[in-house]
């Protein structure tokens, strides 16, 4: 079998789907990822073929925006609200023209059997069904596009699919929601799970100096740093040295360091970014709702602490603080307060009330159908589509 992976152009959503795809090669089938450099290079980093089209999409600069120079865009914005959330799926919408005619030719040529791509990449399903092959839409997060904003997807999408001698966007075959079930939405239509496996990279495990229950994992994301975050980074160094007794290792490039300060005794920068290598072996990880962070430290029942800044990242954090694994501060006002972040974290390291809750968020990962439980599934959908042809 030859599965096509297409992604949208932001690492994090391709990297959901990796663990599948290095499912489906120790299965003995064939991979190859298609899109822009943003993909193609971590894809190309984990060993797998690729085909690269058009320029870096650089995601960060659409969201660095107009903003007043050292504010971060909740301290301009605020949360958005629901629907604007939702609403970024229209953004992909517009993206997906770009290259489906490049993605319509590389698969006919190359002779896909398969397409899967992200749930926010449109152009899969089209290019599938126009090769009378099956798609799937695996998803990255626990903010799905929601059947309504599909439908306006879809319809804005029309002439473009009509051109191709379709109706509309069409339905993939399969999707595959690697969100627990007290993390995922409602709202979007249902999915098949899959169990979310922490990002590695090909880095070293860290490793904590002390026993237990006093190790902090600080991972607030790239874009929240390029987008101004040092401060609000400094900031929660300052709460934890203020909680005492703390060992954290800090995740944050070299450019970003003189901005946050030198660390307090105990605590290390890393540029390792990678939640499966820094999160094991933690009892708190503090980070920016990205849905990397949150799936590995729900699959590894770990407490969180999270300070959304941007779309999906508040759903994150409500969805964490309802299941009862962690505390979310979604605003400004709450993240920029020293005194509200020294008590969420010395009540996450010193309350046990949050670790029943992580633990069941570990016991649901567990028990979801692992990537190579699926890929049975993904070949009966091709086996199936042969017979039908």
């Amino acid at each position: 079998m030859r599965a096509l992976i297409i992604s949208t152009p932001v690492d994090t959503h391709f990297l959901a789907m990796l663990p599948l795809v290095r499912a489906l090669t120790a299965a003995g089938h064939e991979v190859r990822v298609a899109g822009q450099p943003d993909v193609t290079g971590p894809a190309g980093a984990a060993g797998l073929t690729t085909t690269t089209f058009g320029e870096a999409f650089h995601y960060s600069d659409l969201r660095r925006g107009r903003r007043p120079e050292g504010l971060r865009p909740i301290e301009v914005v605020g949360r958005p609200p629901a629907q604007q959330i939702d609403g970024a799926a229209q953004m992909w919408r517009n993206h997906a023209p770009y290259f489906l005619y490049d993605y319509l030719e590389l698969a006919r040529d190359w002779g896909a059997d398969l397409v899967i791509s992200d749930h926010m990449e449109f152009a899969g399903p089209v290019v599938a069904k126009v090769l009378g092959i099956p798609s799937v839409w695996h998803r990255w997060g626990v903010a799905p596009t929601s059947t309504f904003m599909l439908g306006l997807t879809r319809m804005w999408l029309g002439p473009l699919c009509e051109r191709l001698g379709l109706d509309s966007v069409p339905e993939p075959d399969l999707i595959l929601d690697p969100a627990p079930p007290a993390l995922a939405s409602t709202k979007a239509p249902p999915a098949r799970p899959i169990r979310p496996e922490p990002h590695t990279g090909d880095g070293t495990p860290w490793t904590y100096a002390t026993t237990a229950g006093r190790r902090v994992a600080v991972a607030l994301g790239g874009h929240t740093l390029d987008l101004d975050g040092a401060p609000l980074l400094r900031r929660v160094v300052g709460a934890l040295a203020g909680a005492g007794g703390v060992e954290a290792v800090v995740s944050a490039p070299p450019e970003h360091r003189a901005a946050v300060g030198e660390l307090p005794e105990g605590m290390t920068y890393t540029e390792e970014t990678a939640p499966g290598l820094l999160f094991p072996g933690a009892d708190l990880v503090i980070h920016h709702g990205g849905p990397g962070s949150t799936l590995a430290a729900a699959a590894l029942g770990i407490p969180q602490l999270v300070l959304p800044q941007l779309d999906e990242t508040f759903l994150a954090g409500d969805k964490v603080a309802a299941a009862g694994a962690g505390i979310t501060l979604d605003s400004a006002e709450l993240q920029n307060s020293g005194p509200q972040l020294t008590d969420a974290v010395r009540r996450l390291l010193s309350e046990h009330a949050f670790r029943p809750g992580a633990e069941r968020l570990r016991d649901e990962v567990r028990a979801m159908p692992s990537p190579a439980d699926t890929v049975p599934l993904l070949e009966q959908l091709t086996t199936r589509q042969e017979v039908l042809a």
